[in-house]
C-alpha cells in the first residue's frame, strides 16, 4: 500500500520527509520504504493548443501552435490521432528530461521546426495499463483548463512523495489511508481527523426496484447495496484520476472511479454495476453450479466450479464475489442507473477462487486479509457521496439488506504490572495509557487492571499479548535497553545429526561437486521414477500446476531436471548433488515422514584435456569411489557392500547396484537406463542415492591414533582365473577373511578378458600388503597366509592361481 503524503496531510499534519516517515513506521514493525515519484523529470508544463493543421509533407502529423504561458507561442509537430484545437495538455520544453534518460531538443520534423513535444501519461511515467484508456494511443489532455505554463507533473500528481507500507497479512487496516493514517498518526502521537462519509438526505427514497439474498450467512456475513438513480457518466476529476494511477488503477470514469477511490480510502471494495442491465429485480449471492460460464470485463471467459463465491441476478453471473466483476452488468457511458454493493466475503473463498482463475487483484488482496465489517455501511456511504458529487444524482435509496453482522468491538483486558513485567520495562500507567489512546484504543483503569476496548478495524487484536505488542512497538523497540542474559545459559551448536549431516555435504563439496536445491514437488510420473521404497504417494489438496502435485520419494528426479536443463545449454560436464528431505508416507498413514537423503548425479567428463591429460568420460566406478569416500567418513563400525541389481526399472541393469551397510540397505548407486535418459533428454548419466538418517544411526567406530609403523611392508601380486559372474568384492572379501592379523591392504589391479582366457572366465590381478607393526615380518609368516588365502579362493570360488 503506498500512501501519498499530499493525501495523508488531510489526515495529520505532517512535517517529516518520506525518509523520515519510511524509518520511523519500519522501527514499529511495518517495513516501509520512501518512493519519490518523477525524480530526474523536468520542463513539463500545461500547455494550450490554440491552432493545429496539417504538415504538409504528412498524412498523420500536424503542426501545433501552444500556448505555454510565454510572451510568444511555440510551435510543436505532434503525430497524435486525438490532437485537436483547444486542448489543454502536457508539453515537455526544449531540453525537457523524460523518463530512462530520453531527452527533448529543438529540431525539424520533415522540414518543419519542432520546439519540443507534447505528451501522453506513459511517456512521462505512467504504466501504460494505468492511463484511461481514451488515451491509450495518444496524448493525455487535461479534462478541464488549466494555466498555461504550470507544472505538469505537479498537476498530474507526478511530484508527489509516498511511504510504500510492506504489510504484514495480520495488518490489512493499513490497506486504507484512514487506517494508514492511525498507524502513521500512532507513531508521531497526531490523532488522524477523519471525515465522516455523509449524503444529501433530500435525495434519499425509501422504495427500490431491487432486493437482496445472501444463501450462506457464514461465507457473506455482510452484503449491503444502494440504487442511485439518474447518474451521469463521464470523465473523473483530475485529482481523482492522479490519485488513482500513483495506486496502480487505471481510472475509467467516474462512478468505477468512485467506488475504487472508496477502496483505496476505506480498505473496502465497492463494486458498481448497470442498475438497467440486470435480468431480475433480485441480487443472489451463491455457490456458483459447476460448469457454469462467466465473462469477464475482457471478455475473458472462465469457467466456474460449485466452490466459487458468486453474485448473480437470476441466471446472470454479475460477478466472482470479491474477485472480478463481470461484463453483463458494467458501468459504460451510457449508463443512468447504478447498483453500489459493500461487502464482507469470506476470505479462505476469495483467495481459492483467485487463485484458482488466476485473477488475484486489489479487491481480492483485501478480502483475503480481511476487511472491518465496522465499515461497510460507511463505505457505502462514502462511495455514494462521490458518485452524488461526480455524477449529478437524482435519487438514492436507502440501505438495501442481504446480510448484515453487528460490528462489535474487542474488548481486552490486562495489566499494567504485567504489561510492563512481559516487556522488561516499568513504563507508569499513564504512559501506557497514552499509547492506547495514540492507537484510538478506548481504555479503562482500575487501579492495575487495565480494559480496552478495541475499535472493529483492528481486527487482529483478541488477546492481552497484543495489547503488549503495540506497547512495546508504539514505545520503540529502538528505546529498549540491552541487557546481558541472566540464568543458566547453554551452550550453542549444531545438533550431531546436523553436524553428521554438514560433514557429508562437505565431502561431496571438497570432491568437486555443485550443490543444488529443488522444489520438494514433483509429477505425478516423476515421483513414481524412483520411488525404491513403494512409498505411499502424497499429493497436495490444492497443488500449483500438475508438475507439483506431489511430495518426492526421491531427490533424483530433481537432479536429473537438473542435469537435462544443463546438457539443454551446452554445459555437458555435470556433477552436482543434492542433500535434502523426502516423503515416506507407510499404509494407514495420514502424513509422511520426513527423512534425509543425500543423492548425487554425474555426467559428462570427469578430467578435460589438457597438455598433460586427457579427456575421461565419468564411469561407474568414478562415482563408486565417491560414494566410498563419502560413507569411509561416516566413521561407521559396519561393513558396506555393493550388490549387483537389475530391480531399479530405471537404472541401467548391468551397471546398478544396491549399497548395504551389514545387510542393511542404505541406499543404490547405477547408471541411468539408456532409455529413461532418452525421454529425459539427457547424455550417459551416473547417480547415487544415500539415507543420510540410517547411516547417522549405524554404530561408530571408535578412532585411536596410531604411531607410523617402524618395521617394513612385504607385497605379494596374486593372479587368478576365475568364472566371469564372480564379483571381485567377494574375492576381496575372502582374502582378508582368511589373510590373517598381517593382512593390511588388497587392491585389484588388473582385469583381463579375452583371447587366450578359457570362454565365461575373467583374469583378476591382485596386490596384498602385509606388515607386522611391531616386528619384522618373515618370509616364512607371509607365505603361510599367502597359502592359506590361495588355497580358500581354490576351494570356495574354483579358481585356477596363476
Amino acid at each position: 500500500m503506498k500512501i501519498s503524503l499530499s493525501w495523508l496531510k488531510e489526515y495529520i499534519p505532517v512535517t517529516h520527509t518520506v525518509e523520515e516517515i519510511a524509518n520511523k513506521v519500519s522501527l514499529t514493525g511495518i517495513e516501509s520504504s520512501p518512493v519519490k515519484l518523477g525524480e530526474g523529470l523536468d520542463k513539463l508544463v500545461v500547455g494550450h493548443i490554440t491552432s493545429i493543421k496539417p504538415h504538409p509533407d504528412s498524412d498523420h502529423l500536424n503542426i501545433c501552435t501552444v500556448d505555454v504561458g510565454e510572451d510568444e507561442d511555440i510551435q510543436i509537430v505532434c503525430g497524435a490521432p486525438n490532437v485537436a484545437d483547444g486542448q489543454y495538455v502536457i508539453v515537455a520544453r526544449h531540453g525537457a528530461h523524460l523518463p530512462e534518460g530520453n531527452r527533448i531538443k529543438r529540431g525539424k520534423i520533415r522540414g518543419v521546426e519542432s520546439n519540443g513535444m507534447i505528451c501522453g501519461l506513459d511517456e512521462i511515467g505512467v504504466p501504460e495499463k494505468y492511463v484511461p484508456e481514451a488515451y491509450h494511443n495518444g496524448i493525455y489532455v487535461f479534462p478541464e483548463a488549466e494555466k498555461t505554463g504550470a507544472n505538469a507533473l505537479e498537476l498530474l500528481g507526478l511530484t508527489d512523495e509516498m511511504v510504500d507500507l510492506d504489510i504484514t497479512p495480520n495488518r490489512a487496516d493499513t490497506l486504507g489511508m484512514n487506517g494508514a493514517a492511525w498507524e502513521i498518526g500512532a507513531t508521531y502521537d497526531e490523532k488522524p481527523e477523519i471525515k465522516k462519509a455523509t449524503i444529501d438526505e433530500s435525495k434519499v427514497v425509501k422504495s427500490s426496484d431491487v432486493t437482496a439474498e445472501v444463501n450462506d450467512e457464514k461465507l457473506v456475513p455482510d452484503f449491503l447495496l444502494r440504487e442511485l438513480k439518474g447518474v451521469t457518466v463521464g470523465e473523473s476529476p483530475l485529482w481523482m484520476q492522479r490519485r488513482l494511477w500513483n495506486q496502480n488503477i487505471q481510472p475509467v470514469n467516474n462512478i468505477i472511479d468512485s467506488a475504487n477511490y472508496v477502496m483505496i480510502e476505506y480498505g473496502q471494495p465497492i463494486q458498481a454495476y448497470d442498475l438497467d442491465k440486470l435480468q431480475e429485480n433480485k441480487v443472489v449471492v451463491r455457490n456458483a453450479k459447476s460448469g457454469e460460464k462467466f465473462t469477464l470485463e475482457d471478455d475473458t471467459e472462465k469457467v466456474l466450479s460449485h466452490n466459487d463465491l458468486i453474485v448473480a441476478s437470476g441466471s446472470q453471473i454479475l460477478g466472482i464475489a470479491g474477485v472480478a466483476g463481470s461484463i453483463n452488468a458494467r458501468v459504460t457511458k451510457d449508463t443512468k442507473n447504478v447498483l453500489l454493493e459493500s461487502a464482507v466475503f469470506d476470505g479462505a473463498s476469495v483467495r481459492k477462487s483467485a487463485q484458482r482463475h488466476d485473477l488475484r487483484g486489489d479487491a481480492s488482496n483485501r478480502f483475503e486479509k480481511g476487511v472491518d465489517n465496522g465499515n461497510v455501511s460507511e463505505s457505502l456511504v462514502r462511495a455514494s457521496q462521490l458518485v452524488d458529487e461526480l455524477a449529478k444524482v437524482e435519487s438514492i435509496s436507502e440501505e438495501i439488506v442481504g446480510s448484515k453482522t453487528e460490528a462489535k468491538p474487542t474488548v481486552i483486558e490486562g495489566s499494567i504490572s504485567h504489561i510492563n513485567h512481559l516487556m522488561g520495562l516499568s513504563l507508569s500507567s499513564d504512559e501506557i495509557m497514552n499509547i492506547f489512546d495514540r492507537l484510538g484504543f478506548e481504555a479503562d483503569l482500575n487501579g492495575d487492571k487495565v480494559t480496552v476496548t478495541i475499535p472493529t478495524r483492528r481486527f487482529d487484536m483478541s488477546i492481552e499479548a497484543d495489547l503488549i505488542e503495540e506497547v512495546i512497538r508504539i514505545y520503540g523497540y529502538e528505546n529498549l535497553k540491552g541487557t546481558l542474559p541472566a540464568g543458566m545459559e547453554t551452550k550453542g551448536g549444531y545438533s550431531a545429526k546436523r553436524e553428521f549431516s554438514n560433514k557429508l555435504r562437505n565431502v561431496l563439496l571438497g570432491q568437486g561437486l555443485d550443490e543444488v536445491i529443488n522444489f520438494a514437488l514433483l509429477s505425478k510420473e516423476e515421483v513414481n521414477d524412483f520411488n525404491i521404497k513403494d512409498t505411499n504417494l502424497t499429493k497436495l489438496l490444492h497443488p500449483m500446476t500438475e508438475d507439483h502435485e506431489y511430495l518426492r520419494t526421491s531427490l533424483i528426479p530433481g537432479l536429473i531436471n537438473n542435469v537435462a536443463y544443463n546438457q539443454a545449454r551446452n554445459n555437458d560436464d555435470i556433477a552436482i548433488f543434492e542433500q535434502s528431505r523426502i516423503f515416506d508416507r507407510s499404509q494407514g498413514e495420514d502424513r509422511p515422514n520426513e527423512v534425509e537423503y543425500i543423492s548425487g548425479a554425474i555426467s559428462g567428463n570427469v578430467t578435460n584435456d589438457s597438455w598433460n591429460t586427457t579427456s575421461k568420460e565419468v564411469d561407474f566406478y568414478d562415482v563408486k569411489g565417491i560414494v566410498e569416500e563419502l560413507l569411509s567418513f561416516t566413521n561407521a563400525k559396519a561393513h558396506f557392500e555393493y550388490i549387483a541389481t537389475n530391480q531399479i526399472s530405471n537404472l541401467h541393469p548391468g551397471q546398478s547396484a544396491f549399497i548395504t551397510a551389514d545387510g542393511q540397505r542404505v541406499g543404490y548407486i547405477g547408471k541411468l537406463h539408456p532409455s529413461y535418459q532418452s525421454d529425459h533428454n539427457v547424455n550417459d548419466t551416473f547417480v547415487f542415492e544415500l539415507n543420510v538418517d540410517e547411516l547417522f544411526d549405524l554404530n561408530k567406530r571408535r578412532v585411536q591414533s596410531q604411531p607410523a609403523p617402524k618395521y617394513p611392508s612385504v607385497s605379494r601380486d596374486l593372479a587368478i582365473l576365475v568364472e566371469k559372474d564372480i564379483e571381485s568384492g567377494q574375492i576381496v572379501n575372502d582374502i582378508f577373511a582368511n589373510g590373517g592379523k598381517y593382512l593390511i591392504d588388497a587392491n585389484i589391479f588388473d582385469l583381463y578378458q579375452g583371447s587366450h582366457v578359457k570362454p565365461g572366465h575373467k583374469s583378476l590381478g591382485y596386490h596384498l600388503v602385509f606388515q607386522n607393526p611391531n616386528d619384522t615380518l618373515t618370509d616364512e609368516t607371509v607365505e603361510k597366509a599367502f597359502d592359506v588365502i590361495k588355497d580358500s579362493l581354490v576351494q570356495k570360488f574354483n579358481v585356477e592361481i596363476r
